[in-house]
């Protein structure tokens, strides 16, 4: 099932519950991008009353699993401004994952910071394409065009902490971007450290942040966007990484930093 026919039914499914399809596996658990969006869409519009999202910080307790994943919408705190909701999504009695999401109302501010340049890469169409490969890559990643240009690629022993290029969803669907796209489009990318094992290991997300910066009326997520990841720590089986996306018109999009655990 696509992206957007796996968003589609979420929105229409009236009941606290999101499906979730086999072919968006990574190992045992299914990519926790997808996960996070398909909770997202549970968010009723007259509940958060056009306030934007500003920033969400996610737990990823247990493997979800393809298939039913209940869905618990809770509004913490309404202030004049800001909201913040709790997403829950369960399995089995088993919570899998937890979204904390913020909201908020534009305020006035004497303080405009347009935020990080976005890096200077080859053309993506002068970069050679990182192919889907069944049974060896995940099998989410062949809804995604991945054009690396920074970095070494994963399990290749570069000693760098830096990895990056080019990403979009291979759908041919021409549709305005969205939270749900931009969080795929993020998270779609295997951790920076992976570039510096000389033979694979698994790992998974422990914890997520991601703030938004800008999210851009122009862009879709068949365009083009930029991704630049930086290890900032990795030690005794955990990696820090701070990642961020630049829109086609080189506008910064969101900042995130992950946790995740590596198994070797």
């Amino acid at each position: 099932m696509s992206f957007f026919d796996t968003m589609n039914a979420a929105y229409a499914n009236e009941l606290p519950a999101v499906n979730i399809p086999e072919q968006w596996g990574q190992g045992r658990a299914t990519f926790g991008g997808l996960v996070v969006a398909t909770l997202l869409s549970k968010i009723k519009p007259d509940v958060i009353k056009n306030r934007d999202i500003r920033s969400i910080l996610v737990s990823f307790v247990a493997p979800v699993a393809p298939g039913e994943l209940h869905v618990a919408v809770e509004v913490l705190r309404e202030g004049k401004a800001a909201m913040q909701l709790q997403i829950t999504g369960s399995q089995n009695n088993q919570v899998c994952t937890t979204v904390l999401a913020s909201f908020g109302f534009d305020r006035e501010s004497s303080v405009m910071i347009k935020g990080d340049p976005s890096p200077t890469f080859k053309d993506p169409e002068d970069v050679q394409e990182f192919p889907f490969i069944r049974g060896l890559t995940p099998d989410f990643t062949q809804f995604f065009d991945y054009r690396y240009t920074l970095g070494g690629l994963p399990f290749m022993g570069k000693g760098q902490l830096e990895m990056g290029g080019w990403i979009k969803l291979r759908e041919v669907k021409q549709e305005p971007i969205s939270v749900a796209a931009i969080l795929v489009l993020l998270d779609a990318w295997p951790p920076a450290v992976f570039s510096m094992f000389k033979k694979p290991v698994s790992g998974s997300s422990l914890t997520w942040a991601v703030s938004f910066v800008n999210i851009p009326a122009d862009c879709g997520p068949n365009d083009w966007w930029q991704y630049q990841a930086s290890i900032v720590s990795s030690a005794n089986g955990y990696s820090h990484i701070d990642s961020k996306i630049w829109d086609k018109n080189k506008n910064l999009t969101v900042i995130s930093r992950q946790t995740v655990s590596v198994f070797e």
